[in-house]
């Protein structure tokens, strides 16, 4: 633990991974560690699953927000305890910490903050948690999540994926997430033996009309991907019910985003009926060369061979991939995908014969 002084005050810290990042966080009446605000030296922060001996099951209102707002609490199980009325105390320890105390660390705040992974143990995260991280890409979490506040991830254009340390077949709450995100979003579930799924749930858009003269509203949704987020049974996904939303998906989205739903999907094909599947593969092969060459500009090699290995791909589309791996300069992945066409697509050697067979 370290303590920092000015003018008779005392603001109490404690350290998790001394060179890297500094804590201040308050004890529940649960007994265990409610996180207020973090100070690191790197954009990606991995938070600890204890905080001295406490489990840390919640991230307070605004923590990482640009500007805190830490509760005002006396009791001295707090460890960034106010014990002043004066209403800029937390700016001015903030500032004398930064320069006296750790000049190397930065506030995890605002667009600062670019990827997070959070304790296995946490079941809340507050109000406006992660308000205006303009530079969030990835949340890691696991299945003890319960309760996410009110705009939570308001402001977080660039958060896209979410991984969640569970099976796709168990029960979290990931749907709470996903229904304050209206942006596309990827969803990898991590169980016991690797990924089990990788689920996309693309972009909506939400607009009210008023309806003169009564002064209502009605709401339009636009896009597949609200009906996408509500594919849920008890706070399972239900990918059966996901499938569903793709022949109607095929007629309003556009390619990017149906490219998405059938690579994803047959990647990882959990659950998958054969109507489903019939319908995802007759799409894969009218677009075969067009995914090649996306997965070959995301430098997916993966996912390049998967689809090598299920027959999905012709030579001609593999063929696709190697150009478009070549106009990259990308010398490991045009080898690569060289192995792949002698694997997968060499022709058999010419047929022999011998004077016995004449």
């Amino acid at each position: 633990m370290s303590v920092g002084k000015r003018k008779g005050k005392v603001y109490k810290t404690t350290m998790e991974q001394e060179k890297f990042i500094r804590i201040f966080w308050q004890r529940t009446e649960q007994e265990t560690a409610r996180i207020l605000r973090v100070f690191g030296s790197e954009p990606v922060l991995i938070l600890p699953e204890t905080v001295e001996g406490y489990p840390v099951t919640e991230i307070g209102a605004y923590c990482f927000a640009e500007n805190c707002h830490l509760p005002e609490i006396y009791d001295k199980t707090v460890l960034f305890q106010k014990e002043t009325t004066e209403k800029n105390h937390w700016e001015t320890f903030r500032e004398d910490f930064l320069a006296e105390k750790e000049a190397k660390l930065k506030e995890l705040c605002g667009n600062y903050l670019e990827e997070i992974t959070l304790p296995e143990s946490l079941e809340k995260i507050g109000n406006l948690a992660f308000y205006n991280c303009t530079s969030l890409k990835k949340i890691t979490l696991g299945k003890a999540m319960e309760q996410v506040g009110s705009d939570a991830f308001m402001n977080c254009r660039k958060f896209r994926e979410i991984t969640l340390n569970c099976g796709v077949q168990e029960k979290s709450g990931i749907r709470q997430i996903l229904a304050q995100l209206s942006s596309d979003m990827e969803v990898t579930f991590c169980g016991k033996e690797g990924i089990e799924a990788v689920v996309f749930y693309p972009e909506y858009y939400e607009s009210y009309d008023e309806i003169a003269p009564a002064h209502l509203f009605g709401r339009n949704i636009e896009g597949e991907g609200f009906r996408a987020r509500q594919c849920f049974k008890e706070g399972i996904p239900d990918l059966n019910q996901y499938d569903t939303i793709f022949p109607k998906a095929c007629a309003e989205e556009n390619d990017k985003t149906l490219r998405k739903l059938v690579v994803t999907r047959l990647r990882y094909p959990v659950g998958m009926k054969q109507q489903a599947e019939k319908l995802y593969k007759t799409y894969f092969s009218k677009h075969e060369k067009e995914i090649a060459e996306k997965l070959t500009e995301k430098k997916n090699l993966e996912y390049l061979q998967y689809f090598c290995e299920q027959k999905l791909f012709s030579q001609g589309a593999l063929e696709q991939a190697i150009q478009t791996a070549a106009k990259m300069e990308w010398a490991e992945g045009t080898a690569m995908l060289l192995r792949m066409k002698q694997k997968y697509f060499a022709k058999p050697d010419k047929e022999r014969y011998t004077f016995e067979e004449f």
